[in-house]
């Protein structure tokens, strides 16, 4: 086994370093929530904890929906250090801070859930104000995190998230009493905020330019696309990711949701384990002229076996969370195999997802983003309301495995592909795909 990972992993030097990095990221993410939450919930009420962690799901699903493809775009158009880079980072921020304050205002606005009802309660304008900063900064923080990637900074991707990790707990520790929740949320979102506000001032002391809005480069138009389409397909395969624990949140009382937030977060972990495997192997497929093929391999064997790893540790410590949380979350010990066995076949979707990414097919991205959204999200949206947590356990791993099956099949049917190096298209061009992949079937 070691020597196969070796001869995979010659000439493949950046994706490695890349996913180890961001794999050590998320680690130290989820390390920071997991005793963060754990704090929480051992000091303060089951209830203000499930306020607390339904608005802090709402953040990251409408920076989730803000995103607008960016993050992959910018991995693929705006990687260089050269002008026409900045100005499409600058866009694409522009763009961002935009749709994440207005998606913030009309969720607060549309959605009633009793954890929105809080926040209104502490302050009617102040409440939902700062959550739509929060959304803002929340969404940037995701997008300075590419920029340093394509700029394999992997040390500083790091960075930030230790900085984060820590300067919560100073915040949690602060005795207020009154609105509790809403504190609560505070100190667990204020720190990626901020940190998405301060990254893109300083990204410019990273890529040795500052952010520009002209003139409009070449492939300008082709960024537009890729995004429009890649918009499209996060929406569809990252969805159940973000939209599971809303569903959750508004069928469930405030303490069944702290419970699955606690279950949810490790399985969270797990599954980001392989997205961000992927996101490496986005932002280095086919550069130097590597093979998307060997990439694509590597990236399999890597993400597979982790997640079988981590699901037997699931089986086996899941009392763990009694033990450590108390009794009051003995529901979240009863769904976290199911919830973290999902990511067994989410490593292999996400992988041979990324590699019809990299080679710009569309259409097969179009499927399988479908068949992810479309497996989890409506069997939760029959079995939540009538099982609760449960059943949001039941139709994560059901959906997941249904996705991975098409997944092979379509990677199978792709393996006649170029195994060349795949760049993204020539300035001005236009990949014959992005036509089709932009038709409402999406």
């Amino acid at each position: 086994m070691l020597r196969q990972l070796r001869v995979l992993g010659s000439g493949h030097r950046h994706l490695l370093t890349g996913s180890l990095a961001l794999v050590i990221t998320a680690g130290v993410t989820a390390a920071s929530g997991a005793a963060y939450w754990l704090i929480a919930a051992r000091a303060d009420e089951q209830s203000d904890v499930g306020y607390a962690t339904a608005l802090y799901t709402s953040i990251l699903f409408v920076a989730f929906v803000a995103g607008l493809g960016q993050p992959v775009a910018v991995a693929r158009y705006a990687a260089g250090r050269g002008r026409d880079d900045h100005v499409l980072f600058a866009w694409g921020a522009l763009a961002t801070t935009v749709a994440s304050a207005l998606i913030g205002v009309a969720y607060i606005t549309l959605l009633n859930p009793a954890a929105v009802q809080e926040l209104r309660q502490w302050d009617g304008l102040a409440g939902p104000a700062i959550f739509t900063v929060l959304c803002v900064g929340t969404a940037l923080s995701l997008l300075v995190d590419v920029r340093l990637m394509t700029q394999r900074r992997w040390g500083l991707v790091l960075a930030r998230a230790i900085v984060v990790a820590v300067v919560r707990f100073p915040l949690l520790l602060i005795p207020l009493i009154h609105d509790r929740a809403v504190w609560l949320l505070v100190a667990a979102a204020l720190p990626t905020a901020l940190s998405g506000f301060i990254g893109i001032a300083l990204l410019p002391k990273i890529t040795g330019d500052s952010h520009h809005w002209g003139p409009r480069p070449g492939t300008t138009r082709a960024m537009v696309h890729f995004s429009a389409v890649n918009w499209a397909s996060t929406i569809t395969y990252q969805a159940p990711t973000f939209v599971m624990p809303v569903i959750v949140l508004i069928d469930v009382t405030a303490d069944l949701n702290a419970s699955f937030y606690v279950a949810w977060g490790v399985a969270s972990l797990a599954c980001y384990v392989p997205t961000a495997i992927g996101q490496a192997l986005l932002a280095e497929g086919g550069r130097d002229g590597s093979h998307v093929r060997g990439q694509v391999r590597l990236a399999v064997v890597i993400a597979t076996g982790l997640m079988v790893l981590a699901t037997m540790a699931a089986i086996a410590g899941r009392n763990l969370i009694t033990a450590l949380y108390g009794d009051d979350y003995a529901a979240a010990a009863a769904v976290l195999p199911r919830l973290v066995a999902a990511a067994i076949p989410w490593a292999i979707t996400s992988v041979y997802l990324t590699e019809a990414r990299v080679q710009h097919r569309h259409r097969v991205t179009v499927a399988i983003t479908g068949t992810l959204s479309l497996a989890i999200l409506v069997p939760a949206l029959i079995l939540v309301p009538k099982y609760g947590i449960e059943g949001a356990a039941t139709a994560f791993l059901a959906g997941n495995l249904l996705a991975a099956v098409v997944a092979i099949v379509f990677h199978l049917i792709g393996r006649g592909a170029s195994d060349t190096a795949v760049a993204a298209p020539a300035p001005g061009a236009i990949d014959p795909d992005d036509t089709i992949a932009l038709l409402p079937l999406r």
